[in-house]
């Protein structure tokens, strides 16, 4: 398919770039020693990130591009320096790299808008639907094609990937699927969304740490990775009067007895002029043990010309230790 078109027109790139500047606080002692400050003090936080977007078509109609996101450092805190690369046409898309599986893609996620520490979406139960995506190196192959208001996709993660550390273990495979309609004026997009392989049930992925020596520091647990399955399901809507909102469920079932649990996510948000406000809240109910519960906040504030006054709050941060442990962050995000 790709050898039959005839011959290439010009690419374009787009060079884009975005800033932070603020204050970051955490009541988390591993977060803060990330952040090189006692926990529960404030530091000054910068971030600058720089992005391309190439595109290009082929003579025939097939479209192909990547998105690169540079960082200026490995910043501990949420650095999303991935890159992915595409492929589209009648056929549908291929997608390759840094990207959702297919659960996730389906799936909504409970959050929206943006904080510089991603503060209110890094509480310990927010629901992101993730399911099994980066279990290993975080490289996902993506196919999808949409038709009318329907849309459907497939992924896979390898487990092995050119490494045979994990190379007995189940790639990560998934399905899902999307449904649009209007009711009244009121978009609604239902998805669902299954996936089977590998999940990290202890510690954390050496892999898809910013920094590495991270992970010697902290002297966390090994990694613990074992079979698994999830799916699940979300709706999602978009009122005329500003308010939109997602409510999502994923259902886990790990290898191994007391390791199952389910996760439940709402996520609201109001926009009235320049002003966005939101709020999700996540639980998670471990087969063994008590559930649990977490809440993030955000506002937003637009001045214009790419600049946005910015401030989030979470409730508690980190899955390894008990007790709320909040996090917040405010500041001025700046996109050029």
């Amino acid at each position: 398919m790709l050898a039959g078109t005839a011959g290439f027109a010009a690419a374009e790139v787009a060079l884009s770039g975005y800033a932070e500047i603020g204050i970051l606080s955490s009541e988390n002692a591993t977060t803060a020693r990330l952040l090189g400050v006692t926990a529960g003090d404030a530091t000054f936080h910068q971030d600058v990130e720089v992005s391309f977007a190439l595109s290009g078509e082929t003579d025939g109609g097939l479209s192909f591009g990547a998105g690169i996101d540079l960082d200026e450092t490995n910043v501990g805190l949420g650095d999303d320096s991935g890159t992915t690369v595409f492929v589209s046409g009648a056929f549908g898309k291929i997608t390759m790299g840094d990207t959702d599986g297919a659960l996730d893609w389906a799936v909504a996620d409970a959050g929206a808008l943006t904080s510089m520490g991603d503060d209110h979406t890094t509480h310990v139960n927010y629901f992101g639907a993730g399911g099994l995506d980066a279990t290993f190196d975080n490289q996902v192959l993506r196919y999808e094609y949409s038709f009318g208001d329907f849309g459907v996709a497939v992924s896979l993660e390898q487990a092995s990937n050119g490494s045979s550390a994990v190379g007995t273990l189940d790639d990560n495979v998934g399905i899902g699927a999307t449904y649009s309609l209007d009711m009244a004026g009121t978009a609604v997009k239902l998805g669902l969304g299954y996936q089977t392989g590998t999940v990290i049930v202890s510690g954390d992925n050496p892999n898809t740490l910013d920094d590495p020596l991270t992970f010697a520091v902290e002297n966390r647990e090994a990694t613990v990775r074992a079979g698994a399955d999830v799916w699940g399901l979300s709706a999602s809507a978009e009122l005329a009067n500003g308010i939109s909102g997602s409510l999502g469920y994923t259902d886990t079932s790990v290898d191994g007895v007391g390791n199952d649990y389910s996760n439940l996510g709402l996520g609201v948000t109001y926009t009235t002029g320049a002003l966005s406000l939101h709020v999700n809240y996540g639980s998670t109910d471990p087969e063994v043990g008590a559930s649990d519960s977490s809440y993030g906040l955000a506002a937003n504030y637009d001045l214009g010309g790419g600049a946005v006054v910015m401030a989030g709050y979470g409730s508690d941060v980190d899955a390894f230790t008990a007790g709320d442990q909040a996090q917040y962050s405010i500041g001025l995000g700046l996109s050029f």
